[in-house]
């Protein structure tokens, strides 16, 4: 449903607004939490997903109003604080999922809407539009799907579509097989590996919130999206090398600090290359191709894993890695 609705959504922006977008997203959030909840049916669970994966474009309208209100200078460094948060909450949502499940399943779906909740009174009271009456107005003359999905195809911005997905295949496929890794080659338990991703969270989320913004101003977006694509690199070279704790840990330590500043060098490109009438579109093409490497990374990762061996998942993100080098230097 991301796939579909994070360009719509984000494309929608552009046209009503940021903050009208974003209140419809949360609400959409707020309802298919407090669904999971109550339900104990798994086709309105279904239901909720499905509700929450179309309402859940709103990263591509955070994305737009980031930029919206930074000048290419310090692009970076806003999308880095939006990626930093993300990183962040990625950390915290186990602890808190695990300290409200004590109190029954349903209690953390509901500690969920409630968090969301404040999300909307927060964007109600306290987030300023950015978009203006003026632009509002152009928009309402020239909005054209058709127009959108051409402009939003030209080659540096698909350049940028396709490194998001590989990005994100590459990351989640190795990702999710870590845990047995670790089991099945190391001998580590997934509490010892939960720690090592911990560590590695909070080293993506201290580049992205703090030191990207200075980074980009010495090197620009291009060198740094090539520095940043083979420090990940060389980070799942030393995964796929890893027979011991110590080599693990320095490879995802390696790849944090990669992926920490690809990310965000990613995204700020494909807002430069955007015209001021589709921020929120072409950031929701690039989100949404990162959801396709999201569906497909841990599948084929799983099948590799099992039927080659417990190494292969290293393997296939170097060699998509690779593919994200030369797909940069292709960049205009």
């Amino acid at each position: 449903m991301q796939v579909i609705f994070l360009p719509v959504l984000g494309r929608l922006s552009d046209r009503f607004g940021r903050r009208p977008l974003l209140l419809l997203s949360l609400w959409g959030t707020v309802i298919s939490f407090i669904l999971m909840a109550a339900t104990r049916s798994i086709f309105w669970l279904l239901i909720a997903r499905i509700i929450d994966g179309a309402s859940g474009g709103n990263l591509s309208i955070a994305q737009a109003y980031i930029a919206d209100i930074t000048d290419k200078k310090n692009r970076a460094g806003g999308m880095g604080i939006i990626a930093a948060g993300i990183t962040l909450g990625f950390i915290l949502g186990p602890l808190w999922g695990g300290f409200f499940s004590r109190y029954g399943l349903s209690v953390p779906f509901l500690a969920a809407a409630v968090i969301t909740f404040i999300s909307i009174i927060l964007t109600q009271f306290f987030l300023k539009e950015t978009i203006t009456g003026k632009e509002i107005a152009y928009e309402k003359s020239h909005f054209s799907l058709n127009s959108f999905f051409k402009k939003a195809t030209n080659p540096d911005l698909v350049i940028l579509y396709f490194s998001n997905l590989l990005l994100f295949w590459a990351q989640s496929g190795v990702f999710t097989t870590l845990s047995l890794f670790g089991k099945d080659i190391l001998n580590i338990t997934v509490a010892q590996i939960s720690l090592l991703f911990a560590f590695g969270g909070i080293l993506s989320a201290l580049i992205q919130g703090v030191i990207i913004g200075p980074t980009i101003k010495l090197t620009g977006e291009k060198r740094l999206f090539i520095f940043s694509t083979l420090i990940a690199l060389f980070g799942m070279i030393l995964l796929g090398l890893s027979n011991s704790t110590v080599i693990l840990f320095a490879g995802l330590t390696v790849f944090a600090v990669g992926n920490g500043f690809l990310l965000p060098v990613i995204q700020a490109i494909v807002s430069e290359k955007s015209s001021p009438h589709q921020q929120g579109g072409n950031l929701g093409f690039m989100q949404s191709f990162g959801s396709i490497g999201r569906i497909f990374g841990p599948i084929l990762a799983g099948f590799i894993y099992q039927s080659v061996n417990p190494y292969s998942p290293a393997v296939m993100g170097i060699i998509i890695f690779i593919l994200v080098l030369i797909l940069g230097l292709k960049l205009q």
